[in-house]
């Protein structure tokens, strides 16, 4: 991925031949701090001369129904050694040929794929598609090995450089062996750096979390206005018990979700032990959706796969929080968060259990290092609210 120099965002070029389909993805993408629609074609036969004159991040191209002309277009966009990547959106009730159609997308270097859904598209079925799109956009630009990542080492060097350079790569994945990094990106710790008060509170969490959980919670007053997510590392029978002894002590409710809850002001809600918990808007509103997608850094649920789902829909105005917990799961999605203008923060080394999931953000400076018997009231202030006493 090219990354654009005006102002770190990432450049789309939309191909779609329905104009009420390509119009609302335009907005629905448009609405992301981290992204610039530059351009639009409604055929492939004019996309091309657009490619070369905008010099696109992605090209993101729905088949429509003649899905040899889609893969004759990708072919002559590798062709060109153009660097940008490619995002396909499939159509409906394509069922024969679809292995080997995803096959040979894949194979000349598609690298985000979703599919449009059956029936008529309205406006919820168009904001969830493009929800998912962007969830699978940014994940690719978080993991792109051409951000040119800089190593942790490198990380102090990197704060010399303008704050507006600094931000201006999204961040690379972290490797396997916990090694990596990316140009330091410094959030405000109080607010978003897109200036605009955080929406929603997203909490990440594994090896000594119940302990931190009952820590921390408990000190959240009972007005706090946002919700709040939370993925804990934990097998499937304990989560519930989790969630009801921690409504006995909490002066806010908690509970375990369930498929399809609302998310709402005031409320924590707490992933289900061995099922993913993302956030979606359906009927307007922000519900919670739990699915069995594959494991990712070998968790399921997953903190990048929570923190993935808010930024596609809240952009900058996301606080995440990483707590103490082995591995490097929530990385990738702090990344995210602060790629986008959202805030994290993350439990400091001293008061971890584990100091695995909270090392890697707080190292690369997209997260600021907090004691646990501080978070409450951090997390109070960076809402806009009063510290906590």
């Amino acid at each position: 991925m090219r990354v654009s120099a005006s102002g770190g965002k990432l450049r789309l070029l939309l191909i779609e031949p329905d104009a009420e389909l390509r119009q609302g993805l335009m907005r629905r993408l448009a609405q992301h701090a981290f992204v610039e629609v530059v351009g639009e074609a409604r055929s492939f036969a004019t996309a091309m001369p657009r490619v070369a004159g905008l010099q696109p991040d992605w090209v993101v191209a729905g088949l429509g129904r003649d899905t040899e002309q889609g893969v004759e277009f990708l072919r002559e966009l590798a062709a060109t050694r153009t660097r940008c990547s490619f995002a396909a959106i499939l159509p409906a009730g394509l069922r024969t040929s679809l292995p080997d159609l995803l096959g040979t997308m894949r194979n000349l270097g598609t690298q985000a794929i979703v599919r449009l859904p059956d029936g008529r598209l309205g406006d919820d079925e168009i904001d969830r598609l493009g929800g998912e799109l962007l969830a699978q956009v940014l994940r690719v630009a978080s993991n792109s090995p051409r951000t040119a990542p800089q190593r942790p080492h490198d990380v102090a060097a990197a704060t010399a450089a303008p704050p507006a350079t600094a931000a201006a790569a999204p961040a690379a994945a972290p490797a396997g062996n916990g090694v990596g990094g990316a140009p330091r990106i410094t959030p405000s710790p109080r607010v978003a750096r897109s200036g605009r008060w955080p929406s929603i509170v997203g909490i990440g969490v594994s090896t000594g979390g119940p302990s931190a959980l009952a820590t921390m919670l408990p000190e959240l007053p009972a007005d706090f206005p946002l919700p709040i997510v939370i993925v804990q590392h934990m097998p499937p029978q304990f989560t519930k018990g989790l969630a009801e002894s921690l409504s006995r002590t909490c002066r806010l409710p908690v509970a375990e979700a369930q498929n399809g809850e609302p998310v709402q002001p005031g409320r924590i809600l707490i992933a289900p032990g061995g099922r993913h918990l993302r956030v979606v808007r359906r009927d307007g509103a922000f519900v919670t959706e739990l699915t069995d997608d594959a494991p990712e850094c070998s968790c399921r649920p997953s903190v990048d796969y929570l923190f993935r789902s808010l930024v596609a829909l809240h952009g900058a105005q996301v606080l995440g929080v990483v707590l103490t917990g082995m591995g490097e799961d929530g990385w990738v999605g702090s990344r995210l968060i602060a790629a986008a203008g959202g805030a994290v923060l993350a439990q400091d080394e001293a008061s971890c259990t584990v100091y695995g999931m909270p090392r890697g953000p707080i190292q690369e400076g997209i997260a600021e290092a907090v004691p646990l018997q501080r978070m409450a009231g951090r997390i109070v202030t960076s809402v806009g609210g009063v510290p906590c006493s």
